[in-house]
């Protein structure tokens, strides 16, 4: 049984997400706060967390870089009020996974926390990707260049990891957008994707992945921006 951790300071919402996931057969865990949810992950692990941006004393977004900062991978999905695209493009620059917007059917959020554990299953399978100066580690999700070891969130880890698995090739960002977030051909998204190549992009120092107007983008290891 998959085990399964809430944040969010609305009771109603709370109780609401818990029944909905443990009518999926996951044990839930719900807390109000973002203090809350730290000291649970001090005692009890957790296939998946889904917590709310907006929360007084600490936000969604607080949550999500303590916990990237302290090293810790368990795949997050933020919720967001409806076109808060704000929200969404700061929770995955904090290290989020994916979003959703809480106005969903119930049923929806289900399948896509099922979507994100499935993902990170698929990316913890040994793998490794060496090139003359890159190195991707699946197996212990590390990512070396030049002989530098590489800070990636999770998102951005498994976004290098996609790319270099079909190095050579372009990548659409609607194939991206289909592949990380089931979601074709939307504008806002797109943004959004554009984002988290241009922020890894500057964390590989320009390196590795090329980019093809109109197309989308390629990894190359022998690319200098």
């Amino acid at each position: 049984m998959k085990r399964i951790l809430i944040v969010d300071d609305d009771v109603a919402i709370c109780k609401l997400l818990q029944a909905t996931f443990e009518n999926a057969d996951f044990s839930v865990t719900c807390v109000t706060s973002g203090l809350s949810a730290l000291a649970r992950f001090e005692s009890a692990t957790f296939d998946v967390l889904v917590l709310d941006v907006m929360m007084p004393g600490m936000s969604g977004i607080e949550l999500t870089k303590k916990l990237r900062l302290a090293g810790n991978l368990t795949p997050i999905l933020i919720l967001t009020a409806r076109d808060d695209d704000e929200a969404r493009i700061d929770g995955l620059e904090a290290g989020a996974d994916d979003y959703c917007d809480k106005t969903l059917p119930m049923r929806e959020i289900v399948q896509r926390v099922h979507g994100l554990i499935r993902r990170h299953q698929h990316y913890d399978k040994a793998q490794f990707v060496s090139a003359d100066s890159f190195v991707l580690d699946a197996k212990n999700r590390s990512v070396t260049s030049f002989g530098t070891q590489i800070e990636l969130t999770s998102r951005e880890y498994e976004l290098l990891e996609f790319l270099s698995a079909r190095a050579g090739e372009i990548v659409s960002r609607d194939e991206l957008l289909t592949h990380f977030w089931g979601i074709k051909n939307s504008e806002v998204e797109t943004r959004t994707i554009d984002v988290l190549v241009g922020r890894l992009r500057k964390k590989l120092g320009g390196r590795y992945i090329r980019s093809k107007r109109g197309f989308g983008y390629i990894f190359d290891e022998d690319f200098t921006d």
